[in-house]
């Protein structure tokens, strides 16, 4: 993305960019916007526009000029007043927590200091995404830590979140993989285990979520998942957000084998989508157990 090129675009639009702005954690990006309507009323705000859980891929300055000309008409004063007046009537944000980091978002300014003091804040911001909410998470300037929280009044987007599975199902998964850590290869306590999406969910979008359900058959659940420890999920989430941001495929231990492919993203693969699950096969952490196979095929060749 070029800032200029994108200016160029939007000359006349009534609608200023100023940066672009990059969240590596969350794989989200941003550019800073200044919206100004015909009456002179004007909203400095962050637009998010490659966000997973809003379906936003924007690649070109073309289609961004484009998608912020669409939603300049919400940052209105009046429409801004009526959206919110709306949401709090709508009630979505349960629980008795995350209402309060909602109400403090609902100035559509960057929050950070004012949000309640709560150990798991970031579940909280979660929660708020996971409704449908468009939420921008902008780094503190000035190497501070944390984020400073923007909500934007726009149209709810479908929830998109994890895909969740019921305890029966859990227990299912763990029982047909043989309670076998993938990583580790050998048998570990069933409390100790989870059911891993080979296909990264930062790959997915609204069409490749699916519920897990107990119809699923047999061979539909070996095929889609495999059994981790928290640390090894962990570490595989990082791993794929590296490769999404960045086109370059993880490794085990250093080993650049790849089955299929090689340590870069195939270009000519979508991003996103149930046709990108082509682009992780050959990687050793969308199947591990797949992977060492081949590597010991490989090894008694040579």
């Amino acid at each position: 993305m070029n800032i200029d090129a994108l200016v160029r675009l939007l000359k006349g639009k009534n609608i200023k960019v100023h940066e672009f702005i990059d969240n590596n954690k969350a794989s989200e990006t941003y550019v800073r916007t200044t919206f100004i309507q015909d009456d002179g009323f004007k909203w400095d705000t962050v637009v998010p526009y490659v966000d997973r859980r809003a379906g936003l891929n924007i690649e070109t300055e073309q289609e961004l000029a484009e998608y912020l000309i669409s939603i300049k008409p919400y940052f209105r004063k009046k429409a801004m007043k009526e959206w919110k007046k709306q949401e709090l009537k709508r009630g979505l944000i349960g629980g008795s927590v995350t209402p309060l980091f909602f109400n403090v978002l609902l100035s559509f300014k960057e929050e950070f200091e004012r949000f309640p003091m709560n150990p798991n804040s970031a579940r909280r911001i979660q929660d708020i995404k996971d409704a449908g909410y468009t939420l921008a998470s902008v780094p503190r300037p000035n190497g501070l830590k944390g984020y400073n929280r923007i909500l934007l009044p726009l149209p709810l987007h479908a929830e998109m979140g994890y895909e969740t599975y019921t305890p029966q199902f859990k227990a299912r998964v763990i029982r047909l993989l043989k309670e076998r850590n993938a990583f580790e290869a050998r048998v570990t306590a069933k409390k100790a285990l989870i059911p891993d999406h080979k296909f990264s969910e930062v790959r997915w979008d609204d069409e490749t979520k699916a519920e897990n359900s107990m119809e699923m058959t047999d061979a539909e659940i070996i095929q889609k998942f495999q059994l981790l420890d928290n640390q090894r999920n962990q570490q595989k989430r990082e791993i794929c957000r590296r490769c999404f941001q960045e086109g370059i495929r993880g490794t085990i231990y250093g080993i650049k084998y790849f089955y299929e492919g090689n340590e870069y993203w195939d270009p000519n693969i979508p991003k996103v989508g149930k046709a990108a699950e082509k682009g992780c096969k050959g990687c050793p952490w969308y199947d591990i157990e797949k992977w060492k196979k081949e590597l010991n095929k490989q090894l008694k060749k040579e």
